[in-house]
């Protein structure tokens, strides 16, 4: 199983990201990349990142 390489966020991306997560003005595409990088960062592996954002592992490894 391929494992999500390590994120690490500063503080102010981790706020935009969350913003862009929680945002309703946001592209839906753009929402999901701010989640799935989210949960990255949070440590998760591909496929628990796939499973909680409803998408392939293979969108979530690009």
């Amino acid at each position: 199983m391929r494992i999500a390489p390590a994120v690490e966020l500063m503080a102010p991306e981790r706020q935009q990201l969350t913003q862009w997560a929680r945002g309703r003005r946001a592209l839906a595409r753009l929402v999901l990349r701010a989640k799935i990088v989210l949960l990255a960062a949070a440590g998760h592996d591909n496929h628990q990142i796939a499973a909680a954002v409803a998408t392939s592992r293979q969108t979530v490894g690009l």
